[in-house]
């Protein structure tokens, strides 16, 4: 079929127009080969006369039948019009967003909530084929949902388009279909932990610009990790590009992201009034814009909502406030007014009001920072200059510190949530969800643009591969003939601009420069690209900018500023003060990286003798552009290691009105985002398909009745389109389909759409001439029955009377009563019969029923007795058995509480021992510090000694040796890097290069033969004494690894000792128990308290004499082995634990008092360590001075300096061991209150316990009055011991400490006396017991083997016998007092015994 022949009249075409790109129009006459005009007719009715002979022909226009199809694919003709009306006939009239093209999901914005997102809607779609079911976002990611299931292959969705088309609602509605769909049964709630993180997200990467209330500033791509069953474990999350200018810029009606505003907002509240924030447009970082508010938006809820998403991902209120507190300084960071200071400096006021709240936030010094925003710091190899900066370049680095902060800060929130989103199992697959921006293009273009384009050209290529390589699977699945498809290759572009030599490469090669300047780099491309490459242009107008010719349009890129976002730097002391910050956040944005060690490094570190240089471009070395390039390589390879699905939106108006359609602009988004070169590449080869029974369905009326009777469907198809289509060249038949090029779907409807015209007109006769014959039946067989009516009225009146119509009646009254009558005899009948049987059957009933209640009633009365007995005979065993349990169970835990008593006493000697023995060591290893830090200051003053003189002989050549200092100047520099790595290379070529020189001075110079033999000898001399250092090194690194152990074995201690203190808190939670007793006996104390005062004299003087005695003979191991259990139990009945009390009172004295003595020795050697250690500080910057100046001389002496300071690395060691020490005194001093807390909880626990005894203690004690001459014996004595403790306080802390022990142990021994007597009275008291217990054994005998046949008496369900009551209660009174008082006595013995042991 000849083209021509498609433009006939009545045809419609697309011309082109200004306003809405294309207008379609009508053939008004056909088209015959060789017209200059295509005579047409618009849709108002105008007349045009299209000119085609130099132009071609316009576009046709779709059949009516293929408008509105839900994919664009499917249309006859393929081309820019088709596809802009199908896509407005959807979005306007059908009210529909989503259209398929091909593989690609179209999806235009409403600007309006659409109810297509409900649950009910996401699972209607699951488990659907992707064009079952309308075009929608849920269908694509069905779609990847269920590849993914059924290959185990990974799946990627890519979504794309300009600011405010939806792609961020797009992402997030992938992501909630995922978290749906495959939600786990688990309560981790991974599903909402993925959905959370998109409101975080959106919160500081989302702000307002001219095109989007919520738009992203940032590109991100979320990997959804699925386990085997292919359900959500996890996520991670990956950012690209974040717009960092935006934090301190603003285009008018634009705002700064989300979470500023969300702030001010919420300022007011009380938990961020620290924050000291207000109104967003007090800030200057946030009023730029001139819209500090979106309609409809309300900011504080969205910072609740923000509060909740981040408490949701497990990141708490501290977390969160740190965050606001980083925020909140990066706002009063930018309102820091600096003022200028002429024309060359500026300065900042130190009464600041935002400059100090800055600081204090972020815990930062003030007065540097004041310093360093308006100074900059120079490096060079010979100085440092510090250079005032002028206004602009102060605010400029004002600025560039609040973007990095930002950048620092977001990218910490991003990381933070990928590990919220962490699982702990392997993956099995993922699905990635890509929302990046789309191509841009503005007035004015910059670096940002210039990446984001870049991005998309990468994009773009990996798309039209993925395209062309699913129409060649197309192909060869179904068998056809493949050829080669030309389509756009966008390589060159991207050679432009990540080639070797291309943009970045050049524009990297510039920022390395240190003076490099915009204007430089573009001069650098117009050389190298303008009339060499045609996809680079240079502006007519314009010296500043350049054009590059994108796969969506031409771009023209203003150079400005390229530079500085591509070096993305901040000064260098602004980023040393943020390190030095006390707020733990700010310090770790800034901290460096920490360098891997090279295990062939030497454990020696050698500094040079001046301080090394950073390279300028260190920093320089990963610039933003090579950092993007490397992610998006790598966004590259994960996105062709999967299987992409793609989602392109359209912002369908700039002015977010909803459903209106503006051809221009969404032209424009479709040409950008590759959806016509998809349809292009499909209209180049065979666009239309069918299979072959969709066909014989569509085009069955074309087929004839010879062709319907073949059996072969596909066989028919072939012949019908044989003899329909002439050029076989315009369709191919393929294994399940056939291939049709543009148009001949078209051409077919047409034949059809003729065929069924004919069919339709001779349908419409035939059936117009049946309605009209229905119609005359009808109305004929309605006159009939008319008539049929008429006349039967007609007959019926002539033929009845009135005499009929009364015997008619008779007759009816009379067959009424008759029928009455019978029917009620026979009513009576049956009621009788029915009462007599209901009679007999019920008093039947009520007679069996009686007999059966009376033999059951005998029956309950036999079961109540038997089972009362039963009852009764098992309450008796059990009662019986319960009482020998809880006997032998008794027994059995006080045996136990006895021994764990004994052996946690044991426990308390044994860390008392190491503690003293820790204390003996620590002061040991301070004396030897001492020692050696005097050493190594002898040894720095010989040192500085002799380096003054090398000096003084040096300075006389220096004017002799320069020359050749210069030319060997590179060969040092080689030679001090090598240094570093290895030291065993260096000291082989530094020898060889000693040599060297000594060599070429022998030839110049005789005299400089005895310098260089002078020189050596030191040399060797220098070696020996570094090899003694080295022995004294590690010497000193033994010591510390001895002190670390040291200190572990002090906190082992300290564990122990907060154990032992929370068991005296249980302990000390029955003291008030112990206080009623107290409050009785306080009322007897003071009667007795001016006696108990002198006898308390006289007892100690009396204690004093016979402790000695006691000492020598007495055999305390004999006492502790006639001690059993049960005398324990009963041992502070009578107060025999008074003295030891008063002992344990006077060694808690005596311990506090040495404690005290240690810490005052401790605080004075620290501070003479302290003092030492800013002595050789000082020292070691005098010695720094000297080896600055001696920077010029020979290669000889600056090895001598270098290993001058190799030496003095030894100094940061014994700082670190001086601030061990340090740590060892606050431990120390923390071991000391607790101890003292515990000897005083101690103390006030005894006191309580022994109040109550004294009243019979001082009974006892005024029948034992001693006379005189013993009381004067006795004070002499005291006299003695008083002299002998004061002059042993004179002597060292350990013999004060072993002299005061042994006064305890004295005074503890004289209750060993009192013991004795009280141990006769305890055994008569487990007799006692004992006795009671075999009783009750004897009993329960009895009551096992005879069961007593006598009538019992019962109280409920329980045996009592009235001769047993006395005996019941006295058991009971007696456990109750055994149980109390075991648990005090226990805790009095066990602080006994550990004063006892001591």
């Amino acid at each position: 079929m000849a083209l021509a022949e498609l433009y006939a009249q009545y045809n419609r075409v697309w011309i082109p127009d200004n306003k809405e790109v294309w207008q379609s129009a009508e053939i008004t006459k056909s088209y015959k080969a060789g017209d200059r005009f295509l005579h047409v007719q618009l849709e108002d009715g105008t007349e045009l006369n299209y000119p085609v002979d130099p132009a071609p022909l316009p576009p046709l226009r779709n059949p009516d039948i293929l408008v509105g199809e839900n994919d664009l694919t499917a249309l006859s003709y393929l081309h820019e019009p088709a596809v802009l009306h199908n896509l407005k006939i959807r979005f306007v009239e059908s009210k529909l967003i989503y259209t398929y093209s091909g593989i690609i999901l179209v999806a235009i914005n409403p600007y309006k909530e659409l109810p297509i997102y409900g649950d009910a809607i996401i699972h209607a779609y699951s488990g659907q084929n992707m064009g079952d079911m309308d075009p929608h976002i849920f269908a694509v990611a069905e779609e990847a949902y269920k590849q993914m299931a059924r290959n185990n292959k990974n799946q990627s969705i890519i979504v794309s388009g300009e600011s405010g088309a939806g792609k961020t609602v797009s992402a997030r509605y992938t992501m909630r279909y995922f978290a749906t769909v495959s939600k786990s049964s688990s309560n981790a709630h991974v599903e909402d932990k993925v959905l959370a993180s998109n409101p975080i997200t959106e919160a500081v990467g989302n702000a307002k610009t001219t095109r989007n209330d919520n738009s992203s500033r940032f590109g991100k791509y979320t990997e959804i990790s699925f386990d085997q069953s292919y359900q959500i474990i996890g996520a991670n999350m990956r950012t690209y590009l974040l717009e960092k200018s935006r934090v301190v810029f603003q285009s008018e009606n634009e705002r700064n992201y989300h979470i500023f505003y969300q702030l001010c907002a919420s300022a007011m509240q009380p938990e961020y009034e620290h924050l000291k924030l207000g109104n967003a447009e007090e800030f200057n970082y946030t009023r730029m814009g001139g819209s500090t508010v979106i309609e409809g938006v309300d900011d504080r809820a969205n910072m609740v909502e923000t509060q909740k998403t981040f408490a949701l991902l497990g990141l708490k209120g501290d977390f969160q406030m740190d965050v606001f507190k980083m925020l909140a300084a990066i706002l009063h960071l930018g309102n820091v007014e600096i003022a200028a200071v002429g024309d060359e400096r500026s300065s900042i006021s130190m009464e600041d009001k935002h400059l100090r709240i800055f600081c204090e936030l972020l815990d930062l010094n003030c007065d540097k920072m004041a310093r360093w925003l308006c100074h900059r710091k120079i490096v060079t190899t010979s100085e440092t200059v510090i250079k005032p900066m002028t206004r602009a370049q102060a605010v400029n680095a004002r600025d560039a510190l609040a973007k990095k902060i930002y950048s620092h800060l977001f990218d910490f929130i991003v990381e933070r949530i990928n590990q919220a989103l962490q699982f702990p199992g392997k993956k099995h697959t993922f699905i990635g969800v890509l929302d990046i921006y789309g191509f841009e293009t503005f007035d004015v273009n910059s670096f940002e643009q210039f990446c984001i384009n870049y991005a998309n050209e990468k994009l773009q290529q990996q798309f039209n591969l993925h395209v062309f390589k699913l129409e060649q699977e197309e192909y060869m699945k179904e068998d056809i003939p493949w050829t080669l498809i030309d389509f756009y290759d966008n390589q060159p572009v991207i050679d432009l601009i990540e080639a070797k030599m291309g943009i970045l490469e050049l524009l990297d090669e510039e920022c390395l420069l240190p003076h490099g300047k915009d204007e430089n780099w573009l001069q650098k491309l117009y050389n190298n690209f303008v009339n060499k490459n045609t996809l680079f242009e240079k502006p007519r107008m314009s010296n500043t900018s350049f054009i590059i010719q994108h796969f969506a349009d031409k771009v023209e890129y203003k150079c400005e500023g390229f530079l500085e976002k591509n070096r993305d730097t901040v000064h260098e002391v602004l980023i040393e003060i943020l390190k030095e910050s006390k707020f733990h956040l700010c310090a770790n944005f800034f901290q460096d990286s920490p360098v891997s060690v090279s295990p062939f490094s030497s454990s020696i570190n050698i500094k040079s003798a001046r301080p090394v240089l950073k390279s300028p471009n260190k920093q320089l070395r990963t610039t933003v552009g090579s950092k993007f390039r490397n992610s998006l390589s790598l966004l590259m390879v994960t996105l062709n290691a999967t299987t992409p699905h793609y989602v392109r939106c359209i912002k369908p108006n700039d002015e977010k009105l909803p459903f209106e359609f503006d051809s221009k602009r969404v032209a424009q988004q479709l040409r950008a985002c590759g959806v016509l070169e998809t349809i292009r590449i499909s209209a180049q080869s065979y666009p239309s398909r069918w299979t072959y029974i969709e066909f014989f369905s569509r085009y069955s009326i074309l087929m004839t009745q010879q062709e319907l009777s073949i059996n072969d469907k596909k066989q028919i198809c072939k012949i019908v389109l044989q003899r329909l289509i002439q050029d076989h060249n315009q369709y191919q038949f393929g294994r399940t389909k056939i291939f049709f090029r543009a148009g001949q779907v078209a051409y077919l409807e047409k034949l059809r759409s003729d065929k069924l015209r004919h069919a339709c007109i001779l349908i419409q006769k035939c059936v117009r001439g049946w309605l009209q014959r229905k119609k005359f039946l009808s109305m004929r067989k309605a006159v009939v029955t008319v008539q049929q009516y008429f006349r039967g009225q007609r007959t019926v009146r002539q033929a009845v009377t009135a005499r009929n119509l009364k015997e008619t009646w008779a007759a009816i009254i009379i067959q009424k009563y008759c029928r009455g009558y019978l029917v009620r005899r026979l009513c009576q009948l049956i009621h009788v019969a029915a009462v007599t049987i209901q009679a007999y059957t019920r008093g039947f009933l009520a007679r069996k029923k009686y007999q059966k209640m009376r033999e059951e009633q005998k029956a309950v009365i036999l079961q109540k007795y038997a089972r009362a007995w039963l009852a009764r005979r098992r309450f008796q065993n059990i009662r019986c058995f319960v009482l020998n349990i809880q006997l032998s169970y008794r027994v059995q835990q006080l045996q136990k509480k006895i021994e764990e008593q004994s052996r946690e006493n044991h426990g308390l000697l044994e860390r008392l021992t190491s503690l003293a023995s820790a204390h003996m060591n620590d002061v040991d290893t301070i004396q030897k510090l001492e020692s050696e830090l005097e050493k190594f200051a002898a040894q720095k003053r010989t040192y500085e000694e002799k380096g003054k003189k090398y000096r003084e002989d040096s300075e006389q050549k220096i004017l002799e040796l320069e020359n050749q200092n210069k030319e060997l100047q590179e060969q040092k520099e080689t030679l001090e890097i090598k240094l570093q790595e290895k030291t065993e290379e260096m000291k082989e070529k530094m020898d060889d290069l000693t040599q060297q020189l000594f060599n070429d001075v022998q030839k110049e110079e005789n005299q400089r033969m005895i310098l260089e033999k002078n020189f050596q000898n030191q040399k060797q001399d220098y070696e020996k004494e570094i090899e003694l250092l080295k022995g004294e090194i590690k010497i000193l690194k033994e010591e510390k690894t001895q002190l670390q152990q040291q200190i572990q074995q002090e906190i082992i201690i300290q564990d122990g000792l907060k154990m032992e203190v929370g068991q005296l808190t249980k302990q000390a939670q029955k003291i008030p128990e112990l206080q009623k007793e107290i409050e009785l006996l306080q009322t007897q104390k003071l009667d007795v308290e001016k006696q108990a005062h002198s006898q308390k004299r006289e007892l100690r003087e009396k204690m004093s004499e016979v402790t000695k005695q006691l000492l020598e003979s007495y055999d305390f191991e004999d006492v502790r082995s006639r001690l059993s259990t049960e005398d324990l139990e009963h041992l502070n009945e009578d107060g025999e634990l008074w003295f030891a009390y008063e002992g344990l009172k006077k060694a808690t004295r005596v311990m506090e008092s040495h404690f005290q003595s240690q810490k005052e020795i401790y605080e004075k050697e620290i501070e003479g360590l302290n003092f030492k250690v800013e002595h050789l500080s000082q020292d070691i910057n005098h010695l720094q001075k000297l080896f600055r100046e001696e920077n010029d001389i020979n290669d000889g002496i600056r090895l001598e300096v270098s290993r001058l300071t190799s030496e003095n690395l030894v100094i940061p060691d014994l700082k670190q061991q001086v601030a061990e020490l340090e740590n060892q005194k606050l431990d120390l001093e923390n071991r000391l209150q607790e101890q003292t807390v515990k000897l005083k909880e101690m103390s006030n626990r005894l006191h309580y316990e022994l109040e109550r005894d004294r009243t019979h203690r001082r009974t006892t004690e005024a029948q034992n009055e001693v006379d005189t001459k013993e009381n004067e014996s006795l004070k002499g004595t005291t006299q003695g011991t008083e002299g002998l403790s004061n002059g042993l306080m004179q002597d060292e802390v350990q013999d004060e400490v072993q002299s005061k022990i042994k006064q305890v142990t004295t005074r503890l021994a004289v209750e060993n006396m009192d013991l004795e007597e009280k141990l006769d009275m305890k055994d008569r008291i487990i007799k006692k017991l004992e006795d009671q217990i075999k009783t009750l054994t004897k009993t329960i005998e009895k009551a096992e083997t005879h069961v007593p046949t006598v009538p019992k008496e019962y109280i409920g369900m329980m045996e009592y016998k009235k001769e047993d009551e006395e005996r019941i209660i006295q058991n009971l009174i007696l456990a109750i007092k055994s149980s109390q008082e075991h648990t005090r006595d226990l805790n009095l013995l066990s602080s006994w015994s550990s004063t006892k042991s001591i």
